[in-house]
């Protein structure tokens, strides 16, 4: 069911202070130009020799050999020019739109777990109120309709499914599923474009407290995941840890796992979230060279959509990286000490 109390998600469209960013034309445009690129290289590839009976003189057949003779470099180089050119532009979009559709999940999981959370309040009140009334009348044989409190609204039938979508195919949608005893069992979420950017995860939870999840980002890498979770609630916050292990394989088949804590706590009133990741990943560095990266990452997030997200990474010899995502605009240092937080100089291309 739609649930409209989620605002439709600008999600072909990112916008941060000073820039906007539309992913979704940078993804068109990605597309047409490796279009063309691939027509450009049928044409240089096709026939270029023809009798004289098919094009009738024969200067004509010699015009048709030539040209191809002398543009064949051009075409050639037209089809590297438009390779670079799309690849250009479905990087740009895919990193915009990777940060966007994070942001769009987590979004639409936080109302998802907030409508799911507020339904079983409603329940709990609704049983609670014709408890009481039970026994009031087990206990004053003589009531009547007027001794009684006004009953609570009945909750209606238990949301299953969230989505924001706005109008032109770009959707993200999150689904339940839930147990006997009424809790999640599997929480999944997709993000999809109407030019075919699509991400989504998919987490099953056990009544023993852990889970397992898969999810593919933009990049059509794919991570499975295994952990333990465990949530405390008090009327004004929610405090969840996670104690996680990861896989994640490129689409090369490259392979590289995360283990790690995760810890978030989320201010009820205000949806404000804080959450602290530390953990530490062993695969493949650019080169291929096995490598060990020890990270932390603090993120904040408040309810109306700004993040602001500080990872740093520090490699076996005390170098690394710091990046500082905000509202989808990425600075990025490098350091010597980075595990001292020191000496950050801005990260050359």
């Amino acid at each position: 069911m739609r649930d409209d109390s989620v605002p439709p998600r600008r999600s072909r469209e990112v916008t941060v202070p000073d820039i906007a960013v539309d992913y979704e034309l940078l993804n068109d445009v990605s597309q047409k130009a490796k279009t063309l690129k691939d027509q450009v290289k049928q044409a240089r590839e096709s026939r270029q020799s023809y009798s004289v009976d098919e094009v009738g003189t024969t200067a004509a057949a010699v015009a048709i050999r030539k040209y191809y003779t002398v543009w064949s470099g051009a075409f050639k180089r037209s089809e590297e020019k438009l390779e670079k050119l799309g690849n250009l532009y479905s990087g740009v979009a895919q990193q915009w739109a990777n940060w966007d559709f994070n942001l769009a999940k987590d979004a639409s999981k936080q109302s998802a777990s907030l409508a799911a959370d507020l339904y079983k309040a409603t329940s709990k009140e609704w049983n609670a109120w014709h408890d009481q009334v039970e026994k009031y009348k087990q206990e004053h044989p003589d009531w009547k309709p007027s001794d009684l409190p006004p009953e609570p609204e009945k909750p209606g039938e238990r949301p299953h499914e969230w989505t924001a979508d706005d109008g032109k195919g770009n959707t993200t949608t999150t689904t339940y599923e839930y147990g006997p005893d009424g809790e999640p069992t599997k929480v999944t979420t997709t993000v999809h474009t109407n030019t075919g950017l699509t991400a989504t995860d998919t987490t099953t939870y056990h009544p023993d407290g852990t889970y397992d999840a898969t999810s593919t980002d933009v990049y059509g890498n794919v991570t499975t995941t295994k952990g333990t979770s465990q949530v405390t609630e008090t009327p004004d916050q929610k405090t969840s840890k996670d104690d996680f292990t990861a896989v994640t394989k490129d689409p090369d088949g490259k392979e590289s796992t995360t283990t790690g804590t995760t810890t978030t706590v989320q201010t009820t009133a205000t949806g404000h979230r804080e959450t602290k990741t530390t953990y530490t990943t062993v695969g493949p560095d650019d080169k291929g060279k096995e490598q060990t990266v020890h990270g932390t990452t603090n993120t904040s997030a408040d309810a109306d959509g700004h993040q602001v997200s500080t990872t740093i990474e520090v490699k076996a010899d005390g170098s690394g990286t710091k990046t500082v995502v905000t509202d989808g605009r990425t600075e990025e240092w490098t350091s010597n000490s980075a595990d001292k937080d020191t000496g950050w100089k801005p990260k050359s291309d």
